[in-house]
This record gives C-alpha cells, sequence and structure tokens, in this order.
C-alpha cells in the first residue's frame, strides 16, 4: 500500500477484531513436499497442506550486492542439488515501523532480496492453471512477499497458481545519479526495482510450467505501489509478451497529482540522486563506485522518512522515473494517445482512500485555498466548490477527499476510459465494503487486500465472507478467462458512453457515474 503509516496494520487487525473477524488459533498443518520441481536454476522442493504446495524463497535473479548494486538483474547462480524452498527469503532493506505488529512486517531483511513465493494447488505439470503475478505496495519504500496478508493459499485453492516476489526499495531500487546513467549502455537510471519485477515475470514465463502454471495466461496483479508498477509495465515495452491480462487496484498514475506524485522526470530524479549522495558526503564520478561500498543500512537510514509529516507524500523521491527506455515516456500520455499494451483489464480504487492517507496536513482555510489554486489553476473556483472548507477541520476532510477522487478515482476512471478503446474486456470497479460501520476511515486504502488474499489466520463474518468469495471467485475467473462475471455477479464491460462500473459493497452492484468529472 501507498502508505499506512498513520493506521498501521497491527491497528487494521484490531479493527478487523472488532468488525466481526475471529482470530483462530493455530495455523495449517505442512509438511515437506515429496515433489520436486526443476527450474532453470534448479531443482527445488517446498511444502505441502492442505491441498496446496508451496515454494518459498526461491531465488529469480542474483543478488543485487556489491558491484551489482544499482545495475539491472542477473540470473541466479544454478544448483545442482534440490534446493529446499521451505521458508521466505529476506525481504529487501526498508526502515522498519516500529508500531506494527508482527503481522505487518516483513520479517527478515536483506540486500540479497531477490526472491519469489508460489502457491499452486497442481498436482502435475500438465494442469496448465491461470497464474496470477502478484506486486506489493508500500510506496515504493516498504514490503515484502513475506508479509503475512500477501500469503497466497486461499487465492490458490480456488484453482490458480500464486506467485508474489520481492523488489529493490527505496535507493537500492529506485535511486537515479547522473553517473550511474552514464555507465549505462542505454543511459538510464534508476527503476531497478521495476527491472527486478520484470525479471521475476521472465522467471515466471520460464519456470511456471514445472509448477502447474500456463504461462499463456498470467495476470499481473497489484496494489498501491504495485498498481502503479502494473500501470508502469502496461505503458512501457519491456514486459510486453509476458503477461495476459492485468489488475490494477488503488494505482495513482499522475506525474503532477493533486496530492500525490507518483512519477518522476529523468532530470528531477537525477538531481534529487546527486543531492542524495551529496548528503552522504559523496560527489563527482566516483560517486556510485565510493556508495557501491557503503552498508545498504546506510543507505536505508539517509532516506527521507515519509511518514514524519504528511506533506513528504510529495517529496517521494524514491520512485519510477521516466529513463526513456523501461518507462520511455509520461505515462499519463502513453494512456491518452492510446499506446499501452492493449490487454483485458480491471481496474479501480476504494471510496475512501484518502482516510489513511491524507492525515495531519496541518492546513488553514487560507491555506487550503492557496493549495487548491496552486494545484488547479483555472480549474480552482470549481474544485471549491466541490470541496468546500470553512474550517480546519473541514480541509482536512475535504483534502482526504481530494486525494480520493483524483489522485486514485480520476487515475483509474481515466485509465479504463483510453483501454477500453484497446480492449473490450476492460472492467471499472469501486470497492464500498466498509468493515467498520461506526468508523470513519470507510473502505480505506488497501482494506480490500483482506478479503482477496482473506488470510487463513481469519475468517470474515457472514457479511465479510460473502464479499471475499464473491472477490475471490471474480478476481480468479477473470484470471482464467479474461472475464470476471459469472455466478451472481453482473460485471459489464467499462465503456465511456455507458460508464458502468461494479460497486463491491455487501451485494455486488453495476452503478454510472463513477466520477462527477
Amino acid at each position: 500500500m501507498i502508505r499506512n503509516y498513520r493506521f498501521p496494520l497491527s491497528l487494521i487487525m484490531i479493527v478487523l477484531l472488532l468488525a466481526g473477524f475471529i482470530l483462530l488459533t493455530g495455523c495449517t498443518s505442512t509438511g515437506t513436499d515429496s515433489g520436486v520441481v526443476r527450474t532453470e536454476s534448479g531443482p527445488v522442493s517446498g511444502t505441502s497442506g492442505d491441498g496446496i504446495r508451496a515454494y518459498l524463497g526461491i531465488p529469480y535473479a542474483a543478488p543485487p550486492t556489491g558491484d551489482l548494486r544499482w545495475r539491472p538483474p542477473v540470473p541466479a547462480q544454478p544448483w545442482q542439488s534440490t534446493r529446499k524452498t521451505t521458508a521466505y527469503g529476506p525481504a529487501c532493506p526498508q526502515v522498519v515501523q516500529s508500531d506494527r505488529s508482527s503481522e505487518g512486517q516483513p520479517g527478515n531483511m536483506s540486500e540479497d532480496c531477490l526472491y519469489l513465493n508460489l502457491w499452486t494447488p497442481a498436482l502435475s505439470p500438465d494442469e496448465k492453471l491461470p497464474v496470477i503475478v502478484f506486486i506489493h505496495g508500500g510506496s515504493f519504500l516498504q514490503g515484502g512477499g513475506s508479509i503475512p496478508l500477501y500469503n497466497g493459499t486461499n487465492l490458490a485453492k480456488k484453482g490458480v497458481v500464486l506467485v508474489n516476489l520481492n523488489y529493490r526499495l527505496g535507493a537500492l531500487g529506485f535511486l537515479a545519479h547522473p553517473a550511474l546513467a552514464n555507465e549505462s549502455q542505454k543511459n538510464t537510471s534508476g527503476n531497478y526495482g521495476l527491472q527486478d519485477q520484470a525479471a521475476a515475470l521472465k522467471w515466471v514465463n520460464k519456470n511456471i510450467a514445472g509448477f502447474g502454471g500456463d504461462p499463456d495466461r498470467i495476470t499481473i496483479f497489484g496494489e498501491s505501489a504495485g498498481a502503479t508498477s502494473v500501470l508502469v509495465h502496461l505503458a512501457g515495452n519491456d514486459t510486453r509478451g509476458l503477461y495476459r491480462q492485468a489488475i490494477v487496484e488503488s494505482g495513482p498514475l499522475w506525474t503532477n497529482g493533486s496530492e500525490i506524485n507518483i512519477i518522476s522526470s529523468k532530470a528531477e530524479a537525477e538531481q534529487y540522486g546527486a543531492e542524495y549522495a551529496k548528503s552522504l558526503g559523496y560527489e563527482g564520478p566516483d560517486a556510485i563506485r565510493n556508495m557501491r561500498s557503503l552498508d545498504a543500512w546506510t543507505l536505508v537510514n539517509a532516506t527521507p522518512d515519509p511518514a514524519s509529516t504528511f506533506w513528504k507524500v510529495h517529496t517521494l523521491r524514491f520512485k519510477p522515473t521516466i529513463d526513456g527506455w523501461l518507462i520511455p515516456e509520461d505515462p499519463e500520455k502513453i494512456f491518452y494517445e492510446n499506446r499501452q499494451n492493449p490487454v483485458p483489464l480491471i481496474i479501480g480504487t476504494n471510496t475512501d482512500e484518502g482516510s489513511t492517507l491524507a492525515v495531519n496536513t496541518g492546513l488553514n482555510v487560507s491555506q487550503y485555498k492557496q493549495y487548491i489554486h496552486e494545484h488547479f489553476d483555472e480549474y480552482a473556483p470549481e474544485v471549491l466548490k466541490k470541496y468546500p472548507a470553512t474550517t480546519s477541520e473541514e480541509v482536512q476532510l475535504q483534502m482526504k477527499r481530494i486525494m480520493t477522487d483524483v489522485d486514485f478515482s480520476a487515475a483509474a476512471k481515466f485509465v479504463a476510459g483510453s483501454q477500453s478503446k484497446l480492449n473490450p474486456n476492460t472492467y471499472l470497479y469501486r470497492f464500498s465494503y466498509v468493515m467498520l460501520p461506526d468508523s470513519s476511515l470507510g473502505a480505506f486504502h488497501g482494506e480490500e487486500l483482506f478479503f482477496i488474499f482473506r488470510p487463513t489466520s481469519i475468517v470474515p463474518d457472514p457479511a465479510g465472507a460473502r464479499v471475499s468469495d464473491m472477490m475471490m471467485d471474480t478476481w480468479v475467473r477473470f484470471a482464467k478467462n479474461g472475464d470476471p462475471a459469472g455466478g451472481n455477479v453482473t460485471w459489464p464491460q467499462y465503456t465511456l458512453e455507458k460508464g458502468q462500473y461494479l460497486d463491491i459493497g455487501i451485494n455486488p452492484v453495476v452503478k454510472t457515474g463513477y466520477l462527477f468529472f
């Protein structure tokens, strides 16, 4: 997720309990799997239990350490004897959020972190099941495939092979710098985390058949920063042909958003990279060589923390960069001109994205009006009319609404409109189910993940169970054939003319009027 700093996962688990979710004791029993799968790097064995085989901590690339730091990923070193993939590999280095419970922590961390995890119900390679590859969120600064929420067991039980992955984060994954561009044959820098995602997708294409998956039916699926990653892959060329369809949950897109600027220009990113290097005491042509010798935690700890104030969302520096190669130009322009990958697409947002993101802005009414004029120019009067505020409390509320509507909903509607011109199998949704009716959080950023992954440690109340079953079945149907409709779910294709979308509440309802603009 882009940010859960103010409402950490530990708090979310508490509110789930208050909403009628019952925490179970114990866990699903597993044992060493007798089946061995041979990958391009070597044979692996995992664990089995409850009808699912799990392979955890499979290296899909070499450790990006030493001279490989800030370089494109290279293949993992092959092995001969069977490798036990029975435990998660380390997550990529990141700042640990002390206010999160163990359920929200990625676990062990190391710069040697390019691992993926896989859950399959297949008993033989001949089953050719659809494959879903999940890309986690976390502001491009945090997260990992080992977070318990992302366990793929229950989705795999629905008849898919589920894969999730780690990718480099923060300065280690997204540092752009003129010296790095100079040593690159493509004159680019940054986006190493996105290159990791591409390498993982290539690994899946080459190896998934051995786990009973169909390499011709791969769906890439991301939430928040992971959803932005999927949008970048749709706009770029490097991963075309590696997936057949895509799911985008709550993915910011704008280079110049109202409150979240999620993509940098090359000049901006390289300028900040040089300033970052200088803050560590390194300038000139040897800066990168010297920084490659630094401990990874020195780099992580020198990264500005967006948790400290709301406004540092705006100065989130380590993020995707328009490098002229992996991201050839502004993705917004690519989608505007309908030049993205024309695959089937599910895209949508939650009704209250800003409730856990646009917090503590500290603006008074006068500052709020100035902010709106600076960000919306000639549209400012219309925005102020739609989002009026006469007190500081109302300012806070309206900033949450603006973030929800502009940074998230408008981006989803825009992409859906563009994609629908290229592929009729384009579907727009809004997740509106509220777990806590008496809470001000509403359907907050990332809430839907609990219903899609349905962690085995929780059992939802009857209403939540129905929502979860519907979402899991719908997402899996889409992975199987590119069409989420079926069962008791009617989900029309999105078109600009009709503007129909699926409202996912206690019961799924087809609506129109996704946004007022």
